[in-house]
C-alpha cells in the first residue's frame, strides 16, 4: 500500500529482518538502472571500471546490492559461521567500528550511536550500516553471498564514505542520532519534524518530506541515517551525482536547508 504522503511502501514487521519492517522503497526502482549503482556490464552511467569496479558478464543489477533466494548460513555456496546482514542484503555487513561524529559544540545531537551498533533494539542505524556494507572503501567482490549472476566481479572499490581504519563517521554530517521536537528546544532554524509512536515513517523537511527512521515500530521520534538524504535507488537529480533526495545544486543548497531553514 503506498502512503500518499512520502510515496514509500510500508509492510508487517520481519522480525529476523527488523530494517525492513519501517521501511520498504521509493517507489519505482528503475532508475537505478544506467545509474552509478548499476555495476553490470550494459552500464550507460560512464562508470570507469579501473576506478569504481564496472564488472564483465553481468546480467544483473539489482542483485549486487540484494539476494533475491539467500541461503542462511552459505557465503558465496560455502558454508560459514559469519553473521549475515538482513535478509535479502547481498554484501556482507561489516563488523568494524566507525567512530561516529563527535566533539563539536555545535553539534546539540546527545545521542549519537555507532551504526555498528545496529540490531532488534536500534533498527534505524541498519539504514547508514548497509551503506557502509560498500562504502567503506574495502569491498572485493568476497563480500557478495550471491554471485550466480553477478558475472565476473573481480575487485569493487566504491568510493569511501566511512573509513573503517580511520576517521570512520567522524568528519562526513552526522548520522544515527535522534531529530526529534525536543532537538528542536536547543537548535534555532531547524524544520519541525512529524512523529509519533502512531507515525509509522517519521519525516522532516520545509518543502519535501525526508525520511527519519525508528529504533523500534514504537519509537516516538526518528533517527538521522544516510538514507534520510540518499535515495540508493535515483540519481536523477544534480546531474547525476550522489543520489539525494532532493536537488542540491539548482535550488542552492535546497537539500541542507529543507532542515537547516
Amino acid at each position: 500500500m503506498k502512503c500518499k504522503q512520502l510515496m514509500f511502501l510500508t509492510a508487517t514487521l520481519v522480525v529476523a529482518c527488523p530494517v525492513f519492517g519501517q521501511f520498504m522503497g521509493d517507489g519505482s526502482k528503475t532508475s537505478v538502472v544506467g545509474s552509478k549503482h548499476d555495476l553490470s556490464a550494459t552500464a550507460t552511467s560512464g562508470l570507469d571500471p579501473a576506478n569504481v569496479g564496472q564488472v564483465t558478464n553481468a546480467v544483473a543489477v539489482c542483485e549486487f546490492c540484494h539476494a533475491p533466494h539467500k541461503i542462511p548460513g552459505m557465503f558465496n555456496g560455502v558454508p560459514t559461521t559469519a553473521t549475515a546482514p538482513p535478509l535479502l542484503w547481498n554484501v556482507q555487513v561489516k563488523t568494524v567500528s566507525f567512530a561516529p561524529y563527535g566533539n563539536s559544540p555545535t553539534f546539540a545531537g546527545t545521542d549519537i550511536l555507532p551504526v555498528e551498533q545496529a540490531g532488534p533494539s536500534n533498527q534505524a542505524a541498519y539504514m547508514s550500516l548497509l551503506c557502509l556494507s560498500c562504502h567503506d572503501g574495502s569491498v572485493t567482490a568476497a563480500s557478495f553471498y550471491y554471485t550466480d549472476v553477478l558475472g565476473n566481479v573481480g575487485t569493487i572499490t566504491p568510493p569511501n564514505i566511512g573509513n573503517s581504519a580511520g576517521a570512520g563517521l567522524a568528519n562526513d554530517h552526522p548520522v544515527n542520532f535522534t531529530y526529534g521536537a525536543a532537538l528542536l528546544t536547543t537548535v534555532n532554524g531547524l524544520a519541525q519534524p512529524t512523529e509519533g509512536a502512531s507515525v509509522r515513517i517519521p519525516y522532516v523537511g520545509k518543502t519535501t518530506p525526508l525520511p527519519l527512521f525508528k529504533d523500534t515500530p514504537t519509537s516516538p521520534s526518528g533517527r538521522v541515517e544516510c538514507a534520510t538524504c540518499h535515495n540508493p535507488h535515483d540519481n536523477s537529480l544534480n546531474g547525476g551525482s550522489y543520489f539525494l533526495r532532493m536537488d542540491n545544486t539548482t535550488n542552492k543548497s535546497g537539500l541542507c536547508l529543507n532542515c537547516h531553514g
